[in-house]
């Protein structure tokens, strides 16, 4: 069984903000979250005549944000914007049966615990962010299990589950990429991704690779991490790059998710780790133009 709600090869969408995504976006995301398919969604720009002409605002922000509406120099755009179906018209009836059978299983499994049994994948800190108004936190919540494949009772759902776990059940257990493992977890979901939680009774049949991370690396590389404006995909495979949840609060309440780099690298092109992991090479070269060609034509627009 695959999870439906990340797949990416069903809609695009044209939005500015999907431009580091190569306008490739989840099912989840368009039919779910926005629920935009077919009629579109409408939005608004705030903008700043002000700022537009490179001059400082004489209030003293940054950003155009909640406070600015009633100055004179505000003003808003309103942009409708409509996904794009790339899946062949005539087998979209056939996948939204099997979408409709997937939410069906999901919703007959999700919040009960279940036995499961998978080989670790990979193995990283896990971060969430907050923006404020005039601060931001890097908050560390523990780690994140990956697993490509993994046996929920007797259903192989062939696709990425996560788990979270404590830094003290690292600590304990130190899980590494290779291990193998059986488990009682309860299955929740967040924005399409498949999630364990509340781990118990685990049982490490056999051992992988030695633990890469521990909570005293992970609260070290908090400090020395760097964010990237686009995520590459190469990156978001290599074992140092992770998405962080963000919430910003500095206009509402926003959520998205931020890639990070663990070793602190500023520019994927120079990265020096992917000649450990040559596989990450062109992925990464081909993202990293696109989007410092999409931040060019932003600059001079």
């Amino acid at each position: 069984m695959k999870n439906l709600y990340k797949k990416q090869n069903v809609f695009i969408c044209r939005h500015e903000a999907h431009n580091g995504f190569q306008s490739k976006m989840s099912v989840f995301h368009i039919l779910k979250e926005k629920k935009c398919f077919p009629h579109g969604c409408v939005y608004y720009k705030w903008k700043c005549k002000s700022m537009n002409k490179g001059k400082a605002c004489y209030r003293g922000y940054q950003y155009v944000g909640k406070n600015c509406p009633g100055c004179r120099y505000f003003y808003e755009e309103t942009v409708h914007c409509y996904p794009q179906l790339v899946l062949d018209q005539q087998k979209y009836p056939a996948f939204l049966n099997e979408f409709k059978q997937f939410e069906e299983w999901l919703q007959d499994h999700q919040g009960r615990e279940w036995e499961i049994h998978g080989r670790i994948y990979g193995i990283k800190p896990r971060f969430e962010k907050t923006l404020f108004p005039r601060a931001e936190r890097l908050t560390f919540r523990g780690f994140l299990l990956i697993f490509h494949g993994l046996y929920l009772e007797r259903t192989h759902i062939q696709d990425l589950v996560y788990a979270h776990i404590s830094p003290l059940t690292q600590e304990n257990l130190k899980f590494g990429k290779g291990d193998t493992l059986t488990a009682r977890a309860t299955l929740t979901t967040d924005r399409g991704r498949l999630i364990l939680k509340k781990l118990r009774r685990i049982d490490i049949e056999q051992r992988g690779e030695p633990a890469e991370w521990s909570r005293s690396r992970a609260l070290v590389a908090r400090e020395t991490a760097t964010s990237f404006p686009y995520q590459p995909q190469g990156c978001i495979q290599c074992p140092f790059g992770a998405l962080v949840d963000v919430t910003d609060l500095r206009n509402g309440d926003n959520h998205f998710r931020e890639l990070f780099c663990l070793k602190g690298i500023q520019d994927p092109r120079g990265c020096h780790i992917r000649a450990l992991y040559k596989h990450l090479d062109e992925e990464v070269d081909d993202e990293a133009s696109a989007a410092c060609l999409t931040q060019r034509v932003k600059t001079h627009s």
